[in-house]
C-alpha cells in the first residue's frame, strides 16, 4: 500500500497511477484539488486497485496527523510513502514575504519530514511481524529538485528547502536503517509553468547535457526502480534531470 502526497495532479497524479499499474493500492493526498484527486483515484481503481482521496494541508502536523488516522481506518499498513507534494514559486531577494517563505520551507521542507515521522511509525509497527528485508519492503522516497544542487536566485527559499529535504533523505536514511529504505529522485527540466516564456525554457534544456525537456514517466521509472530493483539501495539520490547536474 502506497501514499503519495501531492498525488492528484502532475507527476504526482503519473507517480500514484505507475504505482497502481504495478499492484500497489494508493492513497492519493490533496489540498485545493479534489477534483483532480477524485479523477485519479477512479483511475486507480479501474486499474483493479484500491484508492482513496485523502485531503490535508500539510503545512500543519495536525492535518498531517488526521490524514493517518484516515490512512488507517481504510487499510491495514503501509509499504511506500511518496513524499511529493510541493509549492512552487519565485521570491525575490530582498522583497520575500514571510508567508511565503513559511509557505515554501512548510510545504517543502516540513511537511516531508512530519510525513516520514507518522508513516515510519505506521511502517515500524507492522514491520514488528514480519522483519526488514522481507517480501513487503518498506520504503520513503523524496521528491527533490535538480535546484536543490544548482540554486536558481529567483527561488532561493524553494531551492533551500529541497537542499534541506536532500539533507533529511540522508539523515533519514541513517534514522531508519535497516527497516526502512529512505531514497530520493531529482527530477531536472519537465512540465514547464504554463506562464514561463519560451525563452526561459530554452536556457533550462540548454543547461542540460541532453538538451532536451524530460517527462513526468522518466521519474515514475525512477521510482519503480527503487521501489521493484534497487533493494540494496538507501540514502540514494536519483538524478532525473539530462545530466544538468554535470553540465558546465
Amino acid at each position: 500500500m502506497a501514499l503519495v502526497t501531492g498525488g492528484a495532479r502532475r507527476i504526482g497524479k503519473e507517480l500514484a497511477l505507475g504505482l497502481a499499474r504495478k499492484g500497489f493500492d494508493v492513497a492519493v493526498h490533496f489540498r485545493d484539488s479534489r477534483r483532480d484527486a477524485e479523477l485519479t483515484v477512479a483511475r486507480i481503481r479501474a486499474l483493479g486497485r484500491h484508492s482513496l482521496a485523502l485531503r490535508a494541508d500539510l503545512c500543519r502536523v495536525s492535518e498531517i496527523e488526521g490524514m493517518f488516522a484516515e490512512l488507517t481506518e481504510h487499510f491495514t499498513g503501509l509499504h511506500l510513502l511518496v513524499n511529493n507534494a510541493s509549492s512552487f514559486f519565485a521570491t525575490k531577494f530582498g522583497e520575500t514575504r514571510e508567508v511565503d517563505f513559511d509557505e515554501l520551507v512548510g510545504s517543502n521542507f516540513k511537511a516531508p519530514f512530519f510525513c516520514a515521522q507518522f508513516a515510519a511509525a505506521l511502517m515500524q509497527s507492522s514491520l514488528k511481524h514480519e522483519g526488514p528485508g522481507g517480501p513487503f519492503d518498506r520504503q520513503i522516497v523524496n521528491i527533490l529538485d535538480s535546484s536543490a544542487f544548482r540554486p536558481w536566485a529567483t527561488h532561493l527559499p524553494y531551492c533551500a528547502s529541497k537542499a534541506a529535504l536532500g539533507a533529511l533523505t540522508h539523515g533519514l536514511a541513517r534514522a531508519l536503517a535497516p527497516a526502512i529504505r529512505v531514497n530520493a529522485i531529482a527530477p531536472g527540466p519537465m512540465l514547464f509553468p504554463e506562464d514561463m516564456g519560451e525563452r526561459a525554457r530554452r536556457q533550462a534544456l540548454e543547461q542540460t547535457l541532453l538538451l532536451r525537456e524530460g517527462s513526468p514517466e522518466d521519474v515514475v521509472s525512477a521510482l519503480l526502480f527503487l521501489v521493484e530493483k534497487g533493494r540494496y539501495c538507501t540514502g540514494t539520490v536519483l538524478h532525473v534531470d539530462g545530466g544538468q547536474s554535470w553540465s558546465s
